[in-house]
């Protein structure tokens, strides 16, 4: 097997510091009348793995050590087909443009088998078992996201149209329809590793008191890992972007190499807005962020964008391309900025809406919610 290394993305959480123990993974899928690799992907240890195996006759096989259950993604990937094709994930966690799926990795042994790797059965992994549980448990809601979702795709070509926006707004709102069947697996599966995950692998801890809540069910066993721990560091800092809390000051320079800070901005309703360049969601929520600029931007209203991004021309260039005439920062650090170090920023894009006296009123709106909060406040 060939065995790759890489440095693990902005956002990934790392492993406790417990002894390793091993793994297998056998698997058997139906011949495919050709050469192919199958792919195994894993964040271990702070860092992301992607080990390769040949699949001779349908049959595969994978070893590693871990610390821990671990979510997984297995690709297949034929000796036809492009290597640097592109795979996406759907709202239920399925691949998509591959034959693959996300799943648990845990220590033992661990078989998968069935026609295609979609469509096989995996055994062996107690995390794995629950991990099929809470799927089962949010497929009526992925469901209604994917019809959602293909319904938009008729409209793409007229993003600015009201149908686009309407349909965008439901699947926006659909989305929360997962937070209940998330807490209910939570609490009737407080000892699993896939609660921890559910708990503490959002990207964005829009809530840090209902969060923290959801935290205290688990066992007190996860809660003391060195993962548990570093997640209540995650928490302490949540707390102090909260709606309600005073926003934290900060100072970048704009495009120009010029200062901008927040405090300069006090008296105006301010949207801090995380952003970069290479963020094709960011790049499809600035025309909704900029009709409410249109709107309000007379009325009391700035944005102060702070960019993720590491190269100033692509900066600029986005900038340029997307029309976006608000005020602009960035230290060119990528995922250290030191703003979005402040803010916890793990996922972009990424926004709070400051009021006047600099506190926290409205965060991570979409679609129209910017514009409707702002109609509400500079009525």
């Amino acid at each position: 097997m060939k065995k790759i290394v890489l440095l693990a993305a902005a956002g990934m959480f790392s492993t406790m510091l417990h002894a390793q123990e091993a793994f297998t993974l056998n698997g058997k899928i139906d011949d495919l009348g050709e050469p192919a690799k199958v792919i195994l992907m894993y964040a271990f240890d702070g860092k992301r793995v992607t080990d390769t195996a040949e699949l001779k006759a349908g049959a595969f096989s994978f070893s590693g050590k871990i610390n821990k259950p671990i979510q997984a993604v297995i690709t297949v990937v034929k000796s036809s087909a492009n290597p640097r094709m592109n795979f996406g994930m759907g709202y239920g966690g399925e691949i998509i443009g591959r034959d693959g799926c996300s799943f648990y990795l845990d220590k033992g042994n661990i078989t998968l088998n069935g026609k295609t790797i979609k469509e096989s059965t995996i055994k062996g992994s107690a995390a794995q078992d629950d991990y099929a549980v809470l799927q089962k448990a949010r497929k009526p809601v992925v469901d209604k996201l994917t019809a959602i979702s293909d319904e938009m795709k008729q409209y793409a070509t007229d993003r600015e149209g009201e149908a686009y926006k309407n349909l965008y707004a439901k699947l926006i709102a659909t989305m929360k329809e997962n937070g209940p069947v998330d807490n209910a697996f939570v609490l009737s599966h407080p000892n699993s590793w896939v609660s921890f995950n559910v708990v503490t692998g959002k990207s964005i801890i829009s809530n840090p008191k209902e969060t923290e809540e959801s935290y205290k069910k688990l066992n007190a066993a996860l809660r003391n890992t060195k993962d548990g721990k570093e997640f209540e560091e995650r928490l302490k800092i949540a707390y102090t972007t909260a709606i309600g809390a005073t926003a934290p000051d900060f100072a970048q320079n704009n495009t120009e190499g010029v200062p901008v800070s927040l405090a300069s901005l006090k008296g105006k309703y301010v949207l801090i807005d995380f952003w970069a360049s290479w963020c094709g969601p960011c790049r499809a929520e600035n025309p909704n962020v900029k009709l409410a600029y249109d709107k309000f931007k007379g009325k009391n209203f700035e944005i102060l964008a702070v960019s993720l991004d590491d190269k100033k021309d692509a900066w600029i260039k986005a900038i340029a391309d997307d029309g976006l005439p608000w005020l602009h920062v960035s230290d060119l650090q990528g995922w250290k900025n030191v703003v979005a170090q402040l803010y916890n920023v793990r996922a972009v894009p990424q926004n709070w809406l400051i009021d006047p006296n600099g506190k926290i009123i409205a965060a991570n709106m979409r679609g129209k919610e910017l514009e409707e909060r702002l109609a509400k406040e500079l009525h």
